[in-house]
């Protein structure tokens, strides 16, 4: 079950607080009633705290064996998911119950009997479940064609959520993001790159194993690029940068320095950048002395859990750092003092992503 909820005007620092100050006092009740299968009424409850400490954020209960479980979850939204990583850094220890910043792969078991009932004859089952395989050993992903003979009778813009909704429950939210490459739906035969969903977990570890391949998380994932025309907009003069947040700052350069829409609005957390002059940075030195800046605020940031650092940027006359304050006025107040210690206070600012 997935909750979203309304606005809030605290800030996610102080909202996340606020739940890990709440949840012990209520884990060992909260349990037993979900042993007593009485989950409505923890639903209930869990709803208005949220609604109160950590609104529009999705969350879900769980647990197979090893007592229960409560996940933050980004729903697959990098800005989300961000705050939801924080969520989970601030944790405490509850015995008895596991916290995930993520949605986690079900067991082989419980993927096993999964299965979504479309009508009174009708169901996607994991067992009938097809995925035909391509490794890509470039990009070290693998490329899928996926079908169940229920799709023949379902609407088509039903196919890939459902899709989806397995492949989060086989490979867990970010295991999803981060070993699929090209995604297919379309009828498929038997064969030997042809596996039932259960097993596909099974295949995808083995794939891992034998290449060797490691990833980090989407999280600390950074994609370059570069910009094909400069304008006068804000940040317009951007050349190129690295960023965990690409929609984000495809978004605001796209729109002429403001954003279609806020992935951020009703959390309580800010994305902020500065803009630094290009002239502070020595020429051949210019990525050193940025990476330098950006540790600093970072360090700075994370010692009094307020934000953490995105990437960066150059442009024609300001180079930008971008930030994602947990605590928009502890954040700027932290990044204003760092920069004049760096002595950068008359030679920067600190702009909103709007």
């Amino acid at each position: 079950m997935v909750f979203w909820k309304k606005k809030s005007k605290q800030t996610f620092r102080e909202g996340v607080a606020e739940f890990w100050d709440w949840f012990p006092t209520v884990a060992e009740r909260f349990g037993q009633l979900l042993e007593d299968q009485d989950g409505e009424k923890v639903v209930a409850e869990v709803s208005r705290k949220m609604e109160k400490s950590l609104p529009t954020l999705s969350w879900v209960f769980g647990g197979e064996g090893k007592g229960h479980s409560f996940t933050l979850t980004g729903e697959g939204q990098v800005a989300r998911q961000l705050l939801a990583e924080y969520w989970l850094s601030q944790a405490v220890d509850v015995p008895g119950w596991e916290f995930f910043g993520s949605r986690q792969p079900s067991s082989p078991d419980s993927l096993a009997s999964m299965a979504i009932r479309l009508s009174d004859q009708d169901q996607v089952d994991a067992e009938t479940f097809l995925i035909r395989t391509k490794v890509d050993e470039e990009a070290e992903v693998v490329d899928i064609v996926a079908w169940h003979p229920a799709f023949e009778s379902l609407p088509e813009e039903h196919h890939a959520n459902i899709l989806f909704i397995f492949l989060d429950e086989a490979m867990g939210e970010f295991g999803t993001q981060t070993w699929i490459g090209d995604i297919q739906i379309e009828p498929v035969t038997a064969g030997n790159d042809t596996r039932s969903f259960a097993d596909f977990p099974k295949f995808l570890d083995s794939i891992q194993k034998y290449h060797g391949w490691e990833k980090m998380s989407p999280l600390e994932c950074y994609t370059g690029y570069e910009t094909q025309q400069q304008s006068d907009a804000p940040r317009g003069d951007t050349i190129c940068g690295t960023t965990c947040v690409s929609s984000l700052i495809f978004d605001f350069i796209e729109n002429d320095g403001h954003l279609s829409e806020n992935p951020l609005q009703g959390t309580g957390a800010e994305f902020i950048y500065i803009a630094v002059d290009r002239s502070v940075f020595p020429d051949g030195s210019q990525i050193d002395v940025r990476s330098n800046i950006e540790d600093t605020i970072d360090d700075a940031l994370r010692e009094e859990a307020c934000g953490r650092s995105l990437g960066g940027a150059f442009g024609e006359n300001y180079s930008y750092i971008e930030f994602l304050l947990f605590d928009s006025a502890d954040g700027r107040r932290i990044i204003r003092d760092t920069l004049e210690q760096l002595q950068l206070a008359g030679r920067s600012r600190i702009e909103s992503f709007d």
